[in-house]
């Protein structure tokens, strides 16, 4: 099986990933996880909040409003920045179409992408737009996030993808406000920095 997986706003990148395709895999549509599933978003919540705990922001709290935001735009099967929030997205899709997602995995496979070190990078080369979703994550102003798979793969395009939207609120990535609000360094390397200067943090 090959899978083909891409962020939002980067250039598209194709991954190539063996794997064994059981017979029982080979549906002609997997509905995915509803974004009420309590595993789902206790999955969500873990793996945010650990990656902003590393950036020294706050936990952020799941929301069903913007989890319904996102399944709609998730079902769009398309790039959609329109609306109030801000939102992550991440797409994917295999040969064969029909192969079944693993929604745990791909739940990590998102954020990593969107908080890599090219997306960090990105941002401190200035590159607001390349580090965007990395800087959406860690924003310590947002409070809420709410995410959603599509409901299938979008048999309508050409390569019949899976979408992952995630969508913040309080939005994030506000010309002028990254400096108080993005933390580059992980809090652990500050910690044995501060240490080493014998300088105590909490």
């Amino acid at each position: 099986m090959r899978l083909f997986t891409s962020t939002a706003l980067s250039t598209a990148c194709l991954l190539l990933e063996a794997t064994n395709v059981f017979a029982n895999q080979a549906l002609s549509k997997r509905s995915s996880l509803l974004p009420t599933d309590s595993t789902f978003i206790s999955n969500v919540l873990t793996k945010v909040n650990a990656i902003r705990k590393q950036y020294a922001a706050a936990n952020l709290t799941w929301d069903a409003t913007l989890a319904s935001a996102a399944r709609v735009k998730a079902n769009g099967c398309k790039l959609n920045h329109t609306g109030p929030y801000r939102e992550n997205v991440y797409w994917w899709w295999y040969v064969p179409p029909t192969a079944v997602p693993n929604f745990t995995t791909k739940v990590v496979n998102a954020f990593d992408a969107w908080c890599s070190t090219t997306e960090i990078n990105a941002y401190k080369a200035g590159d607001l737009y390349g580090g965007g979703r990395f800087t959406q994550t860690v924003w310590k102003s947002t409070k809420k996030i709410g995410c959603a798979f599509s409901t299938n793969r979008c048999t309508q395009n050409p390569n019949q993808e899976w979408w992952f939207y995630c969508d913040f609120s309080p939005p994030g990535n506000y010309a002028g406000y990254y400096a108080g609000n993005v933390t580059t360094v992980p809090f652990e390397t500050l910690r044995v920095v501060f240490q080493a200067l014998r300088i105590r943090i909490y």
